[in-house]
């Protein structure tokens, strides 16, 4: 699965959570889980959500709010 495929999992994630839709994605982990940090940019500080997925499957394993 490449970058982009794990970003917008992420991003639909975040979305169905109720984040905006605005977010910095950046792919961070790839092995054995792929973690998709998504920052708020309009935050001063905090307002993301790391999201880790599955990457052989594209299933979300966990969201983690980033405070």
């Amino acid at each position: 699965m490449h970058d982009d495929d794990l970003i917008a999992i992420a991003l639909a994630t975040a979305t169905a959570r109720g984040y905006a839709a605005e977010l910095d994605a950046t792919v961070t982990d790839r092995t054995p889980q792929a973690h998709v940090l998504l920052g708020d940019p309009a935050a001063a500080r905090g307002g993301g959500l790391l999201v880790i997925i599955d990457p052989a499957t594209g299933a979300v394993l966990d969201t983690v709010p980033q405070l």
